[in-house]
């Protein structure tokens, strides 16, 4: 009796340890796939940054330096980090740049912090990571409520003289009317060159191009978040304008 009570409880401290092990492997294998995905959101990043940066320097075409823009398309495709036109600049410093009022190349600045951003939340200088746990939550969260902040400015942003600082999702007559006019009347509006050639009209869409790959991006890094066991709150711009300070 007394060794079959020997040769149960063996069992089940074997089948206790097998258990344990089967468990330990199981979340191995997960933080594994998770960090596989973080890999593959940060590609998408970068595939629709460039994107973004090519129909923003054709609606912008003053707004960026043609050698430097090569420089940060070729850094991009080969996730390097060594373009730094403002010398000991942080992300933050080349997205509040982008949106100065003086600013030249902005357009530059914009893409150049964005990328920035976002090689250093997915911890790109570090190479491949083998689990999820290589990643900091902190970093996603604020990079995604900074995407959503710079989706909103880069919509309504203006600079001294009411001007939209970026063309993204303006019409051609909408860019005219605001370049030129203060007190517009109907006649004016008939004569703005888009519409007088009727190019466009008054009842065309706006250009959602830009806020789809915006979209696109906030979606990438939320899918992250949510692969680590984290979800960002709903906050309001004013509030996520508050913790990200730009």
């Amino acid at each position: 009796m007394k060794q079959i009570l020997n040769i149960s409880l063996i069992f089940i401290i074997s089948m206790f340890f097998s258990a344990c092990a089967n468990k330990q492997r199981a979340s191995q294998i997960l933080q594994s796939n998770s960090a596989a995905i973080i890999s593959k959101d940060y590609q998408n990043l970068t595939t629709l940054l460039l994107k973004y940066k090519k129909i923003l320097d054709l609606r912008n075409p003053r707004l960026s330096d043609k050698k430097l823009s090569r420089e940060i398309v070729f850094s991009i495709e080969h996730n390097y980090n060594t373009i730094n036109p403002l010398k000991n600049s942080s992300y933050s410093d080349y997205l509040k740049k982008a949106f100065a009022k003086d600013s030249k190349n902005r357009s530059d600045f914009l893409i150049l912090g964005l990328y920035k951003m976002f090689y250093k939340t997915y911890n790109i200088k570090d190479g491949h990571h083998l689990t999820a746990l290589g990643y900091d939550a902190n970093l996603f969260k604020n990079t995604y409520y900074t995407l959503k902040v710079l989706r909103w400015k880069i919509r309504n942003e203006k600079d001294e003289k009411g001007r939209f600082i970026f063309a993204t999702w303006q019409l051609n007559w909408q860019l005219e009317l605001n370049k030129n006019y203060k007190n517009i009347t109907i006649n004016d509006l008939k004569n703005l060159p888009s519409l007088k050639s009727s190019k466009e009209t008054l009842l065309d869409h706006s250009n959602f191009n830009f806020e789809i790959i915006l979209a696109m991006m906030i979606n990438r890094v939320k899918n992250s978040l949510e692969v680590m066991g984290e979800e960002p709150l709903n906050l309001s711009i004013t509030a996520m304008k508050a913790i990200i300070l730009l």
